[in-house]
């Protein structure tokens, strides 16, 4: 939950704020319900469709790519050791280290993008030209698991990037292919523009630029439990799984396998959703009980006020929706 109360703003409203500044840089705002797309609006004179950098909310991807490789068959399971498979045995705890640890933010590595002193903070990363390398070398931190089994959570951008390096190891192919078969060719999606390390390595952790379209697509994807227009792209199994809350990082907001849980305001109260989350007020929301995808696309990079206002624009969207009805 956001400190202050927000703003509450019809769309109209929203959008004349917008337009005079008030809200930094959103770029662009959408909303589906039920499968179509009610609201679509560009705020900085391109073209719609023109895709913008969502950053981390491209995280979130790489959770259902992970889940992909494992309904393929391709990966044995979440338990799978990282260090050994990726061919790397380091000793302890290093060698412990899953890819369900990676998933949840929740493993040994000292790697923290919340603290600019932490040795896998990500811009250290992007300094280097083998951001593999720097990854799979990062010291260890302090670390005791919980009675779930669950290590303390800790923001990592780089242990993001190893599970891109783990989808590579399994399935052969380079991450952005295989994602792009797997994924955005079954939406009916072009390739999206996958940010690099200087010697050519997806970046599985974020910065990738995306059209809107293609984030209410994925979110009705994921609010339908897997299927897109009668066709299994992901397990529902895996679906569950991604969207079940590992971490509890604040009175109402939750963290699963890459993906957020965060609360949005509608005039019934605080309504349950999942989300994408990245730098800049990027979000897509899915909100079961309103069988809707918010997207808000901006660049207000690094602001303070950057979650803030995206949180207005998603709470107008939302009172602008057909409410549910007998939930």
């Amino acid at each position: 939950m956001l400190a202050q109360p927000l703003e509450e703003l019809a769309v109209p409203e929203l959008e004349q704020r917008i337009a005079e500044g008030d809200f930094g840089k959103i770029r662009v705002l959408a909303a589906e319900q039920h499968g179509e797309i009610v609201y679509r609006k560009r705020f900085d004179g391109a073209e719609l469709g023109e895709p913008v950098d969502i950053r981390s909310a491209g995280k979130s991807l790489t959770a259902l790519a992970v889940g992909m490789v494992v309904d393929d068959g391709l990966l044995e399971s979440v338990d799978t050791r990282v260090w050994p498979y990726l061919g790397q045995k380091r000793g302890e705890p290093f060698d412990s280290i899953t890819v369900k640890n990676l998933l949840g933010m929740a493993s040994a590595l000292d790697c923290n993008d919340w603290d600019k002193r932490s040795p896998g903070w990500e811009e250290r990363m992007y300094r280097t030209r083998d951001w593999r390398g720097f990854a799979l070398a990062l010291p260890a931190r302090k670390f005791e698991r919980d009675e779930r089994g669950e290590g303390p959570f800790a923001y990592c951008t780089a242990g993001v990037f190893l599970l891109g390096q783990v989808v590579e190891k399994a399935t052969d192919e380079s991450f952005d292919a295989y994602i792009q078969r797997r994924l955005f060719d079954p939406l009916g999606l072009e390739a999206p523009v996958w940010k690099r390390s200087k010697s050519g390595e997806v970046q599985s952790g974020g910065q990738l630029t995306i059209s809107d379209e293609a984030l209410l697509k994925i979110g009705r994807l994921v609010l339908d439990r897997g299927e897109w227009r009668g066709k299994r792209i992901v397990s529902e199994a895996w679906i569950d799984t991604m969207l079940t809350p590992r971490h509890r990082l604040g009175e109402h907001v939750f963290y699963g396998n890459l993906w957020w849980a965060t609360p949005l305001r509608s005039p019934r109260g605080y309504e349950g959703a999942w989300m994408m989350k990245g730098n800049g007020g990027n979000i897509v929301a899915i909100l079961r009980d309103y069988d809707a995808v918010l997207v808000v696309q901006a660049e207000n990079y690094n602001r303070d006020d950057a979650k803030r206002h995206a949180f207005t624009a998603l709470t107008s969207l939302l009172a602008s929706l057909e409410a549910p009805t007998g939930v």
